[in-house]
């Protein structure tokens, strides 16, 4: 048996203790801090232990102890595990006890602490769960999410096809370091989107932001959308950004068909005429004001004969064949639009002066005259244009408007086929 000085120690310690005096069929003296963890009084745990002690200790659990404590008998070497108690009123604890074998002149014993870890190893298995529940959730969702670190300029994605087994490794995240540098150098954002993204990493913001990215050289560009929100250490510092990436390539484009089919001729592809006068009027409140711009109106000359003529569906490749010559004369800042049934308009933005405007009219009505229509009509497009200059005509649409179709109007009466400012 222990010695008394063992004995008083043991039942001083602060956590729940056994003291068996022998390994192959024991004897157990236990301390208050036992009782108290198992619910029962002394007189009833004396009984346990003489009738069935596996009425409290989980028989597979004690098994493997008793095997793990013969391996180390004599070695004054401890043992620590896992153990399931049955309380008085029924309930199930999980324990973890250390178990330390001695021997001693009088025989061996085994001093055990125990210590309840009931609780954690349920916030353990409800934290798995709640892991389970997010996985599958992120698993199901079409979205990306990341991670980046301001300091480190270190991106992370997190990794949806890693198994659940490494849900808390760092093989769930797809690292990218120097993510700054390696988005400019592999083009990984649409020229016209990469600013932005930039400035996102370098200043961080809660944004929402629509951008062009493809994942690798060899992939199209696709529109996604950015949903992110910044991080902050304890002093309250920026030390980085948590968000999704979203693919709405689909949406985008939709929209986009939309937005253009709202927009434009569905004949000649041109602009329509509620189009361009809002596209005009945008720009004048900006800061286009200031510039010198021309506004021209280009009215076919007697295309009420060639559907009389040659019937409306000439009269539509008539229409077409002016929309076509229009973008092959005039720039890509030049703003194009079909505004009536003959009728076009073209919105020379922020020009040097006239005379490049004069080279373009020019170049149309000899593109005009060296592109007849149709094998056997051989029809050569004519037309009438007016011209308005801002800002001395004014520096709104409806004003230069006005004043190209008065000029238009003028051409008209005195011969068409010409242009007058």
């Amino acid at each position: 048996m222990a010695h008394s000085n063992d004995l008083e120690f043991f039942n001083r310690i602060p956590v729940a203790g056994l003291l068996v005096n022998k390994i192959g069929r024991p004897n157990f003296i236990y301390n208050l801090k036992f009782l108290s963890m198992v619910g029962y009084n002394d007189a009833q745990m004396s009984e346990v232990f003489i009738r069935d002690y596996t009425r409290v200790f989980d028989e597979e659990d004690i098994t493997s102890l008793r095997e793990k404590l013969r391996n180390c008998d004599g070695t004054k070497k401890s043992v620590k595990q896992e153990l399931k108690l049955t309380r008085l009123d029924s309930t199930k604890i999980i324990t973890v006890i250390e178990a330390e074998v001695s021997e001693e002149n009088d025989g061996n014993y085994v001093l055990c602490a125990l210590t309840d870890i009931t609780e954690i190893k349920k916030a353990q298995a409800n934290y798995m769960l709640e892991q389970e529940r997010l996985l599958a959730v992120i698993r199901n969702s079409d979205d990306d999410l990341f991670e980046y670190d301001f300091e480190e300029d270190l991106m992370k994605v997190f990794n949806k096809n890693v198994l659940m087994k490494d849900a808390f490794g760092d093989s769930r995240w797809i690292k990218m370091e120097n993510y700054s540098k390696k988005i400019i150098r592999e083009k990984m954002f649409h020229p016209e989107d990469e600013q932005k993204v930039s400035n996102l990493l370098k200043n961080g913001s809660n944004s929402r932001l629509e951008v062009r990215m493809r994942k690798s050289p060899d992939d199209d560009y696709r529109w996604y959308e950015i949903d992110c929100d910044i991080l902050h250490d304890e002093s309250g510092k920026k030390v980085g950004l948590i968000g999704s990436l979203h693919d709405i390539d689909a949406l985008k484009e939709s929209s986009i068909e939309y937005k253009n089919k709202a927009q434009r001729d569905s004949l000649t592809g041109l602009y329509n005429n509620a189009c361009v006068k809002e596209i005009i009027e945008e720009y004048f409140n900006d800061d286009g004001k200031d510039r010198t711009n021309a506004l021209l109106i280009i009215d076919l000359d007697d295309f009420k004969s060639v559907n009389d003529n040659y019937g409306h569906r000439f009269g539509d490749q008539v229409l077409m064949s002016t929309a076509q010559l229009l973008k092959d004369t005039f720039g890509q800042n030049d703003i194009r639009a079909r505004i009536g049934g003959d009728e076009f308009l073209v919105f020379c933005r922020d020009i040097l002066d006239m005379s490049s405007v004069n080279e373009k009219l020019k170049k149309l009505f000899e593109n005009f005259a060296n592109n007849p229509i149709g094998e056997k009509e051989k029809y050569v497009i004519k037309a009438s244009v007016g011209i308005a200059v801002s800002p001395q005509d004014g520096t709104g649409f409806k004003r230069l408007f006005d004043k190209a179709d008065r000029n238009m109007y003028k051409v008209k009466r005195s011969g068409k086929n010409s242009y007058n400012f």
